[in-house]
């Protein structure tokens, strides 16, 4: 659809401090308009509304063909995007009149980030990791780049450097955003959006991987000679007792503790991730954890979480737990061994690991359940084979 121009004057109908008033350029494009600054100041009798064009002004002969010549220069590019087979869209307008035609799409996205201030610095911080990681994919210069072929050649690249497919969609996850926030704001038309034809590979739930009570039993009776093995195994339990993820314990501080009328003592605070309020009411487990340390306003001895991760492999091998042992683990066996399989009603787990939906914690009822068949399998096998003998 062919864009329409109209140059208006003083559309706000006030004038500044010297008595002038703004040139502004009206572009109609797709049932919307915008209005864009040309950098023209004028007084009232210096513009010809009828004629729409400066009168009775020392430079008006250069200025109304500055002003023709804009107009003119943005159909031409209006002509060209076109044969380009692209929509043309109010970024294209934004940019020409800025001199840059070819606004960088990464760029965009990076501006749009820093002033999203809502995000958590976790989140913030893999975001623009992506970002960079795209920049360097090198595709994605501008907006004119952000096509279906681009996208499949994104998909491809990220794949042959070894990603998982749940990796690679968050990739398409985090462009889709920010193509998204263009679409909101005018700047990328809705029918350019290469996610409208390409869907990326969902990936494959992954299976939740916990630890039963004896592999528990073998992590809290072991005695190590060094003091940060037992630091790591002190921080893992405690996230067992609480199912609080690694985030939220290396954030944890004394004014997160509260101890409620019957005396008994919880935490209660938001979750680093995704900002959903959870409380927890602490066991004698955990508070027994709590009780080892003396750090002032910090709860525990938490190391980096790529450390902590290294120190659960060592920890893994000297308890001869065959799992391959990550922090997650905790938090996953909080839900299962500790709460679900014990009768804690599901809606009571959920709250208490800050779920916003319960469909997310219904995922470890499921895992449960396929621990009791797997049981009784082994069980019943077992049964046939004595019966045998």
């Amino acid at each position: 659809m062919k864009a329409s121009y109209k140059i208006v004057y003083n559309r706000k109908r006030k004038l500044n401090k010297e008595g002038k008033a703004l040139l502004q350029l009206q572009v109609c494009l797709q049932r919307k308009q915008r209005f864009f600054s040309i950098g023209i100041y004028l007084i009232p009798k210096q513009w010809d509304e009828s004629k729409r064009q400066i009168k009775n002004h020392p430079n008006q002969i250069r200025l109304n063909k500055q002003i023709r010549d804009l107009i003119s220069g943005l159909e031409d590019f209006e002509i060209k995007v076109g044969e380009e087979k692209k929509n043309f869209s109010f970024i294209h307008v934004e940019n020409y009149l800025s001199g840059d035609v070819d606004m960088e799409f990464i760029e965009f996205c990076k501006n749009e980030l820093e002033q999203d201030t809502s995000k958590k610095y976790s989140t913030y911080r893999a975001i623009k990791s992506k970002l960079n990681t795209l920049e360097t994919f090198g595709v994605f210069r501008s907006f004119h780049d952000i096509d279906y072929i681009n996208i499949v050649k994104m998909d491809n690249w990220l794949r042959r450097k070894g990603l998982s497919d749940a990796t690679v969609f968050k990739y398409h996850s985090t462009l889709k955003q920010f193509i998204n926030i263009a679409i909101r704001k005018d700047i990328f038309p809705l029918q350019n959006n290469p996610y409208l034809k390409f869907k990326p590979k969902a990936p494959n739930t992954a299976k939740r991987r916990f630890l039963d009570k004896a592999q528990i039993k073998r992590l809290k009776e072991k005695e190590f000679t060094t003091t940060r093995l037992a630091e790591i195994r002190d921080v893992f339990l405690f996230s067992i007792y609480t199912g609080m993820a690694y985030a939220d314990i290396a954030v944890l501080r004394a004014k997160d503790m509260y101890t409620d009328d019957n005396g008994d003592r919880w935490i209660w605070r938001e979750r680093e991730k995704t900002a959903n309020e959870y409380k927890v009411p602490l066991l004698p487990q955990a508070i027994e954890i709590l009780n080892r340390y003396d750090l002032g306003k910090r709860l525990l001895p938490v190391k980096t979480n790529q450390k902590t991760n290294e120190y659960l492999k060592e920890i893994a091998g000297l308890c001869e737990i065959e799992e391959n042992l990550t922090f997650h683990m905790a938090r996953h066996t909080f839900a299962t061994t500790i709460t679900l399989s014990n009768n804690v009603p599901i809606e009571t787990v959920s709250k208490m690991l800050g779920h916003s939906d319960l469909k997310t914690t219904q995922i470890y009822a499921k895992v449960v359940d396929e621990k009791m068949k797997s049981d009784m399998d082994a069980l019943r096998q077992k049964m046939i084979e004595q019966e045998s003998r």
